[in-house]
């Protein structure tokens, strides 16, 4: 068992590879098949195959339960087990998978799920609410189709492009006075000068490099980095609901995913 965390902006994601069985993952194939395709509700991109995993189906959960545990406390992670304790003991921490959950299916190329955050959810076995978003991947992609958890969320992104847009638009009217003035200034070197136009020009360069110092920032707030997951067949991905996440668009299909809802809490 593998695990690889993913720290982006304040939110951590976590992947588990080698953590579900063979049979595990066939037993959960064979279930997905069984299953009809949601005609009823909203069309998306992925077709979609509902299911609550209790009673017959509790093996999904207790399985996906197991593995988060197991994977959490054989690792250095420390997140979880923060208190007065230096030891890593998962069974103080509350992990438990809600029983209703959904197949996605994304069965032509191009398919793809734009940049947002997920729900809480409310357990009614537990009246606890939600905290991650658990996906498990039933199929694998060679290329596209990454789930990838952003730094920030879209209406920050969509502000910051829309403010550098306005500060290089700012800049280059700058640069374009001080060149309609460096040229007036050549003109009449050989004239009576009082100063002015030096004085108007060592203005506009401080103003271009506070542009430019904040246009530096901007870049530097868009470059921080993503965390893209590669869907690879039984492959746990589960992350904070509120950390900004997409579906980049399918290259390989189909790409297949059991997504579902978890607490994971310390008690």
């Amino acid at each position: 068992m593998e695990l690889t965390i993913g720290n982006v902006g304040d939110h951590t994601g976590y992947v588990l590879d080698s953590a579900l069985s063979s049979d595990y993952m066939s037993k959960l194939q064979n279930l997905r098949t069984s299953l009809p395709i949601d005609k009823e509700k909203k069309k998306t991109a992925a077709a979609r195959r509902f299911l609550c995993a209790e009673g017959g189906l509790e093996w999904i959960r207790v399985g996906l339960v197991a593995a988060i545990r197991k994977g959490l406390s054989e690792s250095d992670e420390e997140s979880f087990f923060s208190g007065d304790s230096n030891d890593h003991d998962s069974e103080e921490i509350i992990i438990r998978v809600l029983p209703w959950m959904r197949f996605l299916e994304y069965t032509t190329p191009n398919g793809s799920l734009g940049p947002h955050t997920d729900a809480l959810i409310r357990c009614k076995e537990t009246d606890i609410w939600s905290t991650h978003t658990l996906l498990v991947f039933c199929s694998d992609c060679d290329m596209g189709g990454e789930t990838t958890l952003l730094p920030e969320d879209a209406k920050t992104t969509r502000l910051r492009k829309k403010k550098l847009q306005k500060a290089n638009d700012a800049a280059s009217e700058v640069r374009s006075a001080m060149a309609r003035m460096n040229t007036s200034c050549d003109r009449q070197q050989n004239s009576a000068d009082d100063g002015s136009n030096e004085k108007k020009l060592a203005r506009l360069q401080t103003t271009l490099q506070t542009i430019e110092a904040n246009i530096a920032t901007m870049n530097k707030e868009a470059a921080k980095p993503c965390f893209p997951v590669k869907p690879k067949c039984g492959r746990i991905l589960f992350f904070p609901h509120e950390c900004p996440h997409e579906g980049r668009p399918t290259v390989s299909v189909p790409k297949i995913f059991l997504r579902a809802e978890l607490i994971l809490k310390r008690k």
